[in-house]
């Protein structure tokens, strides 16, 4: 079966559609503690309107036929600089979601590749992500590697 598939960048009024997407995300994680799922829509909601607005969040959809089927964001956050890099900010790739029936068709593909142009495009020496186990092996074959990064967890 053939798909058609259109790629195009978030505005505001796609802020359902990327929190339906983050919800998703964390289920497919095994995340299903709903009273916490729904805090979390409710508290990200503003954040991710405020974002798209200022430009701090790009987000791309996927579209099959008008439906919204998956989609991911940059974030990019104040950073200090580094030696290797001059520029006070980075870009994080996150809520990277495809709906199930979609899945295993290269759409996640199409969107990274798109969000890695792009971060190339803005001059970032680096972009990272939080992988999931699901993800791994896209994001290590885009080239992907891991980090010496490290997690306290302050509070359970």
């Amino acid at each position: 079966m053939s798909l058609d598939i259109t790629i195009r960048e978030a505005r505001t009024g796609d802020v359902s559609a990327l929190l339906r997407h983050r919800r998703g995300m964390y289920e497919a994680m095994g995340y299903t503690e709903a009273a916490a799922l729904e805090e979390m829509a409710l508290t990200s909601e503003n954040f991710l309107e405020r974002a798209l607005a200022d430009g701090t969040l790009r987000a791309w959809l996927a579209q099959s036929g008008g439906r919204v089927v998956a989609g991911a964001g940059i974030l990019i956050s104040p950073w200090p600089s580094h030696p290797y890099d001059q520029q006070c900010r980075r870009a994080t790739i996150l809520n990277m979601y495809v709906e199930p029936e979609f899945r295993r068709r290269g759409i996640a593909r199409r969107l990274m590749q798109i969000m890695i142009e792009w971060c190339r495009k803005e001059g970032f020496v680096n972009v990272q992500l939080h992988a999931s186990d699901q993800g791994r092996p896209l994001y290590e074959s885009l080239g992907f590697r891991p980090t010496n990064e490290m997690q306290l967890k302050l509070r359970s």
